[in-house]
């Protein structure tokens, strides 16, 4: 018996990269509803799940810190994306990537097949935390967490979680071959034809959202430019801040024309110190607009993952042989359609204010363009007055050179951020004006599904 148990406990359920599933929960984890892929995993019918705690399916092998991390999430009314193994019924295992998001008075979980490096490392976490929690440690657990989002490159959860789904979703696309419905020229309900229709129009809408998908790395970029270049910004900043404490003191030292280097010492360190405010102010925006950017992305993402949810599941429903509960399965496209207008709508919002804050930086790094080249000036004046002065005890030509080459590296830096800027603030322009044409579509899907439910009523 125990070794029947055993075997069966090392068996994973199947799960294809082509599959994915939902299911929906009220706000105390009760099952609500499902589609057929979610029953079929997990081994139980669909009437022993309806009813029944989320936690039916709860794999012994999963840590508690990441359950917490899950309910902390979502009673702030925020979702999660997390790897988790689920249990079925006979014992055995599957692994997903969920992907949970609020919706009223309700969870929609979406659930996809994992299948990156980024899985295999969320694995061997996850055997550390069970060891630090079976030592009844949760403090421990929770910082073993912390280290592996430092380790790792992540400030927080939230950068994990956007990353692993943005990946996950990257490989799926390159593992899923596309799906289309198998006309039935016998099938005569009116039902699934209305209902092939719809599929129609949200594969239509799913391909919109792909090609929208895939300037993600745009966004990416422009994050991960800013931030770098920002950084060095500061460096450069603090650099010319030193160099003018430098220079003021040489101009002290110089037996003649000290007055004219102590005025050029001065305007280096007014200057600097115009300019290291200014970048600061630039770093502030770029703060904002990182996270804006952190936004867009996983919105983006969810809104890909959540058609290709809503056009699986007309698929799958239109696929199958006998009745079907019509009040459920609208109910469930509605919910997941509702998801989808939610964070499109958030998304025009966030790209909305990612065009302010790109525009507000550039005019920013245009200012700071001016104060560099006011900067340069000084400098060449300087090498001037340097090489006309007797005085070589103070080495004022090497002060002036190393301010050439701070201001050459600083142009260098603002040059590459404006150009990345420009070219962001335009693409972001041009899908603003593509979210208009994918929210008719939006909006022409979801009086579709009106329309079938009020007929079928």
């Amino acid at each position: 018996m125990e070794k029947t148990e055993h075997a069966l406990a090392l068996k994973e359920a199947k799960f294809d990269n082509n599959e994915l599933f939902f299911s929906i929960t009220d706000h105390a984890s009760t099952i609500l509803s499902g589609n057929e892929v979610f029953v079929r995993i997990s081994g139980y019918s669909k009437q022993e799940l309806i009813g029944q705690f989320h936690n039916i399916i709860r794999h012994p092998d999963m840590p508690r810190v990441i359950f917490k991390t899950f309910w902390d999430y979502l009673q702030a009314g925020k979702p999660i994306v997390a790897y988790v193994k689920n249990r079925t019924k006979e014992g055995g295992y599957y692994w997903v990537l969920a992907a949970v998001y609020p919706l009223d008075n309700r969870y929609i979980s979406i659930r996809i097949k994992p299948n990156t490096k980024l899985f295999a490392l969320a694995k061997v976490l996850y055997r550390q935390l069970l060891i630090a929690e079976e030592r009844g440690s949760m403090e421990e657990s929770e910082n073993i967490l912390a280290e592996f989002l430092k380790t790792h490159g992540y400030g927080n959860y939230d950068q994990f979680m956007d990353d692993a789904l943005l990946m996950e979703l990257r490989e799926r696309q390159s593992n899923v071959s596309k799906r289309v419905i198998k006309e039935d020229e016998n099938e005569s309900s009116a039902l699934l034809q209305k209902l092939k229709m719809t599929y129609g129009y949200s594969r239509e809408l799913m391909s919109q959202y792909d090609a929208w998908f895939e300037k993600i790395d745009l966004f990416t970029q422009v994050k991960s430019l800013f931030e770098e270049k920002g950084e060095k910004l500061r460096e450069l900043a603090r650099d010319v801040v030193f160099l003018s404490l430098n220079a003021s003191v040489s101009s002290y030292k110089v037996q003649s024309g000290g007055e004219t280097f102590g005025v050029l010492a001065s305007d280096i360190r007014f200057n600097a110190k115009e300019n290291e405010a200014l970048i600061t102010h630039i770093d502030h925006i770029v703060q904002h607009l990182s996270e804006g950017l952190n936004s867009i992305v996983f919105s983006v993402s969810s809104m890909r993952l959540q058609i290709e949810m809503v056009t699986y599941f007309i698929q799958e429903v239109t696929s199958q042989k006998g009745e079907i509960q019509l009040s459920e399965l609208i109910e469930n496209i509605s919910d997941l359609m509702t998801l989808v207008a939610q964070y499109s709508d958030k998304s025009k919002q966030v790209q909305t204010e990612l065009d302010q804050q790109i525009h507000e930086v550039l005019k920013n790094l245009d200012q700071l363009e001016q104060q560099m080249m006011y900067l340069g000036y000084i400098q060449i004046y300087g090498i001037i007055e340097a090489a006309a002065s007797h005085d070589e005890s103070v080495r004022f030509g090497v002060i002036f050179s190393q301010l050439k080459t701070l201001v050459q590296e600083t142009s260098s830096e603002l040059e590459s951020m404006q150009k990345m800027g420009r070219n962001f603030s335009n693409e972001n322009l041009r899908m603003i004006e593509k979210s208009k044409v994918i929210e008719v579509q939006l909006n022409h899907l979801h009086d579709e599904i009106c329309t079938i439910k009020k007929e079928e009523e």
